[in-house]
Parts: C-alpha cells; structure tokens; sequence
C-alpha cells in the first residue's frame, strides 16, 4: 500500500469516527437537548483513532456537526494544512542564512549559529527566538548537518602518507576481540578488548594487548609498556574515542614531550595503517583461537605476543617491500626518546585537586587521609596511580611535598575502575598434596644416593685387575693425574 493511500485511509478512519459521535446530534431538533449531548459525549473516553486522546470537547462536537451540515461527510475528514513541509516557526529567510553560515563553516553547531543571527543587528532577525532544535531539524532537511556536507566535500581520492622514520607516529587503536572464560564465573564467556599501537613508518608493532575492559587505565597500559620497550615517540594519531580525547592522555603526551594528534571527524580514512594490522588479526591471527586449548587472558596475551615477533613482524609488507621488523632495523635514525623511569612514573599519574580541611585532613573517592598542617585551607593537587589509592601523592606549585598519610582507607582502588575479573578463591584446604610430597622424598633420596657413589671406583668383574706397576704405586702425583677427568 503506497503511502498516499495509508493517508486516505487515516483520514477515512478518523472521518467514520466523528460521524458516529455526531450522529445522534444529527438527529436531535432541540438545541437545548443537543447542547446537553454535546456534554454526555464530551465525557466519555474514547480510543480515537491514530491519537494518543481519549476524550472530544465540547467545540469540537459542535465543529464537527456544523461541517457535516454544510459539506457532508468529506468535510469531516482530517485537512492537509497548506503550509505542510514549510518551516513556520522559522521564515524561510532565517533558514537560508542558517543554511548559509552552515556551509561556510560545517562545524558550526545550530546554537552557535542561532547566537550568530541573533547578533546580527544589520539585519535582525523577524523571529522573537529562534531554537537551535528547531534549525537543526530544518538544517536536516535541506542536507546541511555537518556529516552531510563532509561527506559532500570530502575528495573522492584520498593522498597516501608515510613519515620517514621510526618514531615520527604512532597510530593507536582499540578492536572488539574474542570471548574467554571469566575467571569469576568460568561457566560464562566475557569479551576482551585489544589496545595496539603502530609505527607509521615501519607497520611495526610496538606494544599490542588485549584487556578485560576498554577503560582509560588500559590504554596507558599499552602505550606505557610500548614506550618503556622503544622510547617515546614524536606524534600519536587516534580517533576522537572517549580515551583517545581524555584530559588524562592529553596530560601524558604533554608531560612527555609528545604530539597528539586526533583523526577528523568522519574521516575513518586517516587510520588506514593500524586498521589494516588489524584486520590482519582477524584474518590471520583470531581464527587460530577456535583450535587452540587457551583459556586465560594471559594465554592469550603471550600467544598475541608470539604471532607479533614470529609472524608479523617478520611478514613481508605489500605496501612497504619489507617486513616491519627488517624496516625498523634499517632506520638509521629512530626518532623515538628513551625515557627516565621516574618521568614515565610521573607521567602516567592521575592528578586530582583537592581542599584540606581546617583538622589537616582530605577526602578523596571515599578514603581519609591527613596531611602536614600547614596545608589546612589550601588546595592541593594529587597525584596517583588509580590501581593504588594508598599512596597519593601531595603536590603543590608543580612541587613534590610528601605522601599522604592513610587515614581511613575503604577504596584501595578508583571506584571508577572496573576490576579484572578474579577466580573465586579455594575452599578452605591445607593446600597440601601428600602423595606429591612423596614423590619429592623419594627423589632427594635417590639424588643423595648417587651422590655418594664414585664411578670411578667401579670395576667390571669380567676384566681382571690391571696389574700394579711398582712406578705406579711409588708415584702418588702420578696416581691423581690418572684420577683427573679426562
């Protein structure tokens, strides 16, 4: 059924049910007796069609009646309004200077351009307020979001780029990957997350792991272990994911000295490298799990490892002509920066502020601790490893102070962190096998024994004994040269 005769049948609906509520008014001479009608109908609730209404006022009975009178049934269908698709909260002037500021500049947000009109004292705008909802659904409808007119500007052929050595950038991204065992409930499947990051220029991989949970602490993870295994690099390319964009990782790279770059919106196209490697996993690397016994998370990590050291990195590179591994070792000059263990700490760590109480004492994700007190009434800031909320750091000026001193500590850990998931703990055992204890006796009994039995001493019983030389037996030097191992 089309679309216009959906309509004809909405209407015809609606038309049969006004009929049938003004039908005994229809029939009624007496105006007084009508008007009272009017009232007991009006009371009723009804299931209107193709309306979330239950009841019909009073005016609308007498509409209804008056239309039928004067034109019939057709009149008491639903009318199309003349200005249906029209913008009429809105003039069409507005929309072609919304639609107009939109297209020079398509990141400009509806409210940014509402607050741009209403400015515009040279020519004002007719409406008394105009709703950045309202022009974004108009904005909609004449193909002017900005999604739309990206992908309306965006160049058909994309310019490949390469930096030129080890190190220039890093492309970092995160893939949906397989089901395991949860640890804490292992009749159950759980999804893990892999983190990876790769070198621009050589495809190599220098850190890739997969995780329990795609939260922010395991993306440092991965981008610490790269750094601690190859040095910081120059630049980090990623998309706009909420970790990628966090205060936190933009807090990393700065502290040491590294470019984040973040990828334009809607142009997937920039990711091209890591995506590539990743799809590599999937083809190359993923199926493998189906016929493989693992079933922890480390399993899997040292499995990943391996295929990144034997297979990967020693693949030849269609694009490249060389494998990764070949590539990084030919870089005459890396761009990488080895990094102190004390700054990599220092950079990694969350920073928080924070107001020491008038009793030299702070609270912090439910914990208490106290502080030297001469910091009462001032702002602090903290620093600390979200997986160890027992050491916080006390931090004021950019200076290091001291630790804080633990108080009353209930959060060992961010109550934002979601934990990884742990076996359940044994039922209560000695832990003792008694048979293996055994079989580690019987052993050391059998070491001690071959300890003490000299083979040199072991004679064949079917030789006879060499005869003894009277130059042998007067010779003792002679005799403990023989004894020597030969």
């Amino acid at each position: 059924m089309s679309n216009q005769s959906q309509t004809q049948e909405r209407r015809t609906e609606i038309a049969l049910f006004r009929y049938t509520l003004i039908l005994p008014l229809l029939r009624e001479p007496s105006p007084r007796a009508r008007q009272q009608m009017r009232r007991n109908i009006a009371a009723v609730l009804y299931d209107i069609p193709h309306s979330n209404r239950r009841q019909v006022s009073v005016t609308s009975l007498r509409r209804w009646e008056a239309r039928y009178r004067a034109g019939g049934f057709e009149v008491l269908k639903p009318q199309a309004r003349s200005d249906r698709g029209q913008p009429r909260a809105v003039s069409t002037q507005t929309l072609d200077r919304a639609e107009a500021l939109k297209r020079e500049q398509p990141f400009r947000s509806a409210r940014s351009i509402a607050r741009i009109l209403a400015m515009d004292t040279t020519n004002p705008l007719p409406e008394a307020k105009l709703a950045p909802r309202t022009l974004r659904r108009h904005l909609a409808r004449r193909g002017a979001t900005t999604p739309q007119l990206l992908s309306q500007q965006r160049p058909t052929a994309f310019r490949r780029f390469e930096r030129s050595a080890f190190g220039d950038l890093w492309q970092g991204d995160a893939l949906h990957g397989p089901s395991l065992p949860d640890p804490a409930q292992p009749d159950q499947l759980r999804q893990v997350f892999l983190f990876a990051f790769l070198d621009d220029h050589t495809r190599l991989a220098p850190h890739a792991q997969f995780y329990w949970n795609e939260q922010l602490p395991r993306l440092e993870d991965c981008f610490k272990r790269a750094i601690l295994r190859y040095g910081a690099p120059l630049a980090v390319y990623a998309d706009r994911g909420k970790v990628y964009t966090s205060k936190q990782f933009d807090t990393i790279c700065a502290s040491l000295g590294i470019q984040r770059i973040l990828a334009s919106p809607y142009a997937p196209q920039g990711k091209g490298k890591v995506e590539r490697f990743f799809r590599f996993v999937r083809s190359d690397f993923l199926p493998e799990l189906s016929r493989s016994t693992l079933t922890s998370l480390a399993q899997l990590n040292e499995s990943l490892l391996a295929w990144l050291e034997v297979v990967y990195h020693r693949k030849l590179h269609s694009e490249t002509g060389q494998a990764p591994l070949e590539r990084y070792r030919q870089d005459p000059a890396p761009a990488t920066r080895p990094v102190e263990p004390t700054t990599l700490r220092q950079a990694f760590l969350h920073r928080d502020q924070r107001q020491v109480t008038k009793t030299a004492t702070l609270s912090f994700q439910g914990n208490r601790y106290r502080v030297p007190d001469y910091l009462r009434g001032r702002s602090i800031e903290l620093r600390y490893d979200p997986f160890d909320l027992a050491h916080l750091e006390l931090w004021l000026n950019d200076t290091f102070l001291q630790m804080a001193q633990p108080d009353h500590l209930v959060n060992p850990t961010h109550p934002d962190l979601k934990p990884d998931p742990l076996p359940a703990p044994p039922s209560a055992q000695t832990g003792l096998d008694y048979l293996a204890l055994l079989r580690t006796e019987h052993q050391r009994l059998i070491e001690a024994q071959l300890e003490g039995i000299h083979f040199s001493q072991l004679a064949d019983p079917a030789q006879p004994d060499p005869p003894t030389s009277p130059t042998s037996a007067q010779d003792p030097a002679q005799e403990a040269a023989d004894d020597r191992p030969q």
